[in-house]
């Protein structure tokens, strides 16, 4: 039965338009779930400072507070001392002294206990000014957060709406042989294009100066951690399509894993290639004198060209990207020397 919407639109095209790529569909849909994860990252990492400012602002409103109740009930003492003051009246208390000694000791206290009012005066102004002002940003923070929060719930239902569009068109391609016939035919002529610019932008070298060199590599023949811990699914070499009977070739490894799981460089080397290329999709290139390898379909690469790494560092999240063979989270790996792909099975430990 053939599949209709997504894949009967790629098969038609628009009325006397070419039929759409397959993988320059794949590629929009990845290039688009990529920027919505990057908001979605954004989206969070303000809201975890937004919520730490709210946080904090709510205490130094709760700490005027106390100040603020801390200066009055201290104030009250005074302010009866003041009130007696007034009463009896300031020249009353001055000349009732007896001697000029106690003129001077209660005009000395009098001096005291009015500046004492001033300074209390100014600083309760202050720590009621503080206190207005710290509960003023502890609720704009909290319209803040709570703007955020839906922002939030928005970028999250339309990273799943876009996903699920996704999923549903790798249904309707795999279960369509003429379009898996085309998909099978589209990525080994974008893969054939990518290693013709890689081979003429980095022509071969037998042993480069610089370590690591290809005899290092070729001692760890046999002995190379597995750069995924997953189940392996498809494997080197020719094979047949169950769906369309296109016949293809893997030039490569490929495990299916858990969602979120990393991919580690298998040996030390220089990342030559980071970023989506058609046919593989997000993909990182480490070289390793006159090897290679190769590490595809990722969701998410940790690493930028030209960075040296060690083995089993994490170079990115396995995932979907490009014409995953299963349409789940996966990886693709390759080993090549001077380009030519090699059997990575003969290069991994068993």
């Amino acid at each position: 039965m053939i599949a209709v919407g997504i894949a009967l639109a790629l098969t038609l095209g628009s009325a006397g338009a070419a039929p759409r790529e397959l993988l320059a569909e794949f590629e929009a849909f990845d290039t688009q779930l990529a920027s919505l994860d990057a908001q979605l990252a954004t989206l969070e990492s303000t809201l975890v400072a937004a919520e730490a400012s709210r946080v904090r602002l709510e205490a130094e409103a709760a700490a005027a507070e106390a100040k603020l109740k801390a200066r009055t009930e201290g104030a009250s003492a005074l302010l009866q001392g003041l009130y007696r003051l007034r009463r009896f009246g300031v020249l009353r208390s001055l000349f009732g002294a007896e001697d000029s000694l106690e003129l001077r000791r209660r005009s000395a206290y009098l001096h005291a206990v009015l500046g004492a009012e001033k300074a209390r005066a100014t600083d309760f102004a202050a720590l009621a000014a503080q206190r207005r002002e710290a509960a003023a940003g502890a609720v704009a923070a909290n319209a803040a957060t709570a703007s955020l929060r839906d922002l939030l719930l928005v970028q999250r239902a339309s990273l799943a709406t876009e996903r699920t569009r996704r999923k549903t068109l790798v249904r309707e391609v795999r279960s369509e042989p003429a379009l898996v016939g085309r998909a099978a035919t589209e990525t080994a002529e974008a893969r054939k294009q990518f290693q013709g610019a890689v081979v003429s932008a980095e022509p071969t070298v037998k042993e480069p100066v610089a370590p690591p060199t290809s005899s290092d590599f070729r001692a760890a023949r046999g002995r190379l951690p597995w750069p995924v811990r997953g189940r392996l699914v498809l494997g080197f070499g020719p094979r047949v399509d169950e769906v369309s009977g296109v016949r293809t070739s893997n030039n490569g490894l490929d495990w299916l894993v858990e969602p979120g799981d990393t991919f580690h460089a298998v040996f030390p080397g220089v990342v030559t290639r980071a970023g989506y290329v058609r046919g593989y999709g997000q993909m990182v290139m480490l070289q390793h004198g006159s090897f290679t390898t190769l590490y595809a379909h990722a969701n998410g690469i940790r690493v930028v060209v030209d960075q040296a790494v060690k083995a089993g560092d994490v170079l990115g999240t396995a995932g979907t990207t490009g014409l995953a063979a299963e349409g789940a989270p996966q990886l693709h790996f390759e080993v090549r020397y001077n380009g030519t792909p090699q059997d990575p099975t003969e290069w991994l430990a068993k």
